[in-house]
């Protein structure tokens, strides 16, 4: 069986970007005579939000009116754009110049043991049931440096498709997977996981995919998915049940159901869904 995880709000309890960020501004200070900058990624951040937000008050049909999958997937795939401008500037403020793979590593490391970055309860241990069980684990993540989540999930070792911050400090796709575009949108982790689950080792067995917002949403539709969410009224969980995806907690399994939701890792140990769906029909 293939468990794949997305990073941020799903392994992690939130998002880490702004703890990358920050780690970025605090080193670059150290290292560039005191250079500060944090008004870049205010300007970034408010950026950003003022492009979806008017990005989404001009898509047709309106979020009300997307009822289907199919709708709500369009919508999701044409944010591309939006995405994109984003990274561009933050390849352009600098944030990340003369950053090494080791010292993305060392932020993500200094994130957890710092306490700033938190691994959800209960993944550990879905680690070790995969080994025993010799199930293949992947995470498929729109995070911003694969070696900072690798520094998160020291000392486990998980491939990671995600992007990766060069030399110069750009953002840049992964080069194996998605035809080395940026991993920015639902569709960009769909295709991805496509690629990842048509290689030899991955193809005859069944997908669990483990995801916390609308970026995971095509994954999740597509194979077995557990949304994670601290309740039933999540972002995610309000947009499924609007395009009509029934979402029962793991807790209350229904047969005729290829979603659920849990609050952790714990519960979904808890609850064997993993067991049945491994054991197949």
């Amino acid at each position: 069986m293939n468990l794949i995880f997305d990073f941020d709000g799903t392994i992690t309890v939130k998002d880490t970007i702004f703890q990358l960020a920050q780690s970025a501004i605090s080193v670059q200070s150290q290292r560039n005579d005191g250079k500060h900058l944090q008004a870049s990624w205010d300007h970034i951040v408010k950026a950003y939000g003022d492009d979806h937000t008017a990005f989404a008050n001009a898509f047709t049909p309106a979020s009300h009116e997307r009822r289907s999958p199919g709708q709500e997937l369009a919508y999701l795939s044409s944010l591309k754009d939006t995405e994109n401008a984003s990274l561009d500037r933050v390849d352009e403020s600098g944030l990340f110049r003369g950053l090494t793979a080791q010292d993305l590593f060392q932020m993500g490391r200094d994130q957890v043991c710092g306490g700033s970055i938190v691994v959800r309860e209960g993944f550990v241990e879905m680690l070790e049931m995969a080994r025993e069980n010799g199930w293949h684990v992947a995470v498929i993540s729109v995070n911003w440096s694969r070696a900072f989540i690798e520094g998160v999930l020291h000392p486990h070792n998980i491939p990671i498709i995600t992007n990766n911050i060069s030399a110069d400090g750009t953002i840049q796709g992964p080069d194996e997977f998605n035809d080395g575009v940026r991993l920015t949108t639902s569709r960009d982790k769909a295709n991805s996981l496509n690629q990842l689950i048509s290689r030899q080792e991955h193809s005859s067995h069944p997908t669990v995919y483990f995801g916390d917002s609308t970026t995971d949403m095509e994954c999740l539709l597509a194979h077995h998915g557990i949304v994670i969410s601290a309740d039933a009224k999540s972002s995610l969980m309000q947009t499924l049940e609007r395009v009509g995806i029934r979402v029962p907690h793991v807790g209350s399994p229904d047969d005729g159901a290829n979603i659920f939701w849990a609050r952790d890792f714990r519960e979904i140990l808890e609850s064997q869904t993993l067991d049945r769906i491994s054991k197949g029909p």
